[in-house]
């Protein structure tokens, strides 16, 4: 069985898990203190772990914090040099707190102020299938594009500003478990990429004013 240690740093909750055929462990680890700080954490708690003979190691790639993202990913990398790498949505990590609703998860994360990272997700029967890959808009635009999705729940920290969002915020943030069942299936599925970099979707200031007037335009 493989040895693969998996991190996601792209929340406040930093969640991280390690599998082999004798063990499992699953970390989530949410604190203020700063995610550099976070990850030096979970590497004590995981002492047990053997980080020099890993076979994989998975790493969600964001969207999210770029400092966040960044740390964790040094990190990840650090460790994997020489191994076989996996990367995970973040937003479809979150979305799978919802795996088992009946309709679709509209996942929505803040991003620069007036503005959220989203994507939009069917869910249902333990499965999750991207119906709108991740993407930046400001928060009226997004209220537009997800209007036609129904039934639909929201969830994330962006939810807030949304009508269906779910007033439960563990739902809001990402699992270790469902972390380490996203990486397995990347494995399966022989995924493996070269270079892990975070998925970066955000704009200039610039060039959103401009799509904004655009759509005002119309």
């Amino acid at each position: 069985m493989l040895k693969i240690f998996a991190i996601d740093t792209s929340t406040p909750r930093v969640v991280a898990c390690y599998s082999d055929e004798d063990k499992k462990v699953f970390i989530e680890l949410e604190t203020k203190a700063k995610h550099g700080i976070q990850i030096s954490q979970i590497s004590d708690m995981m002492n047990e772990v053997d980080f020099k003979n890993l076979d994989v190691v998975g790493i969600g790639i964001g969207p999210g914090s770029l400092t966040g993202l960044r740390v964790g990913i040094a990190f990840a990398t650090g460790l994997g040099i020489g191994k076989k790498f996996v990367q995970v949505n973040s937003l479809k990590l979150i979305a799978h707190n919802l795996e088992f609703f009946d309709g679709y998860t509209i996942v929505l994360r803040k991003a620069r102020e007036g503005y959220l990272y989203g994507a939009v997700y069917k869910s249902g029967n333990g499965n999750i299938e991207e119906i709108e890959k991740p993407f930046i808009d400001d928060i009226e635009s997004i209220r537009e594009k997800i209007e036609k999705y129904t039934p639909k729940l929201c969830i994330g920290d962006g939810a807030e500003f949304f009508e269906c969002k779910l007033n439960e915020n563990n739902f809001n943030l990402p699992s270790a478990k469902d972390l380490l069942r996203l990486v397995e299936k990347e494995i399966m599925c022989e995924n493996f990429v070269e270079i892990v970099e975070p998925l970066y979707l955000q704009k200039s200031i610039a060039e959103l004013n401009f799509e904004k007037k655009q759509k005002e335009h119309k």
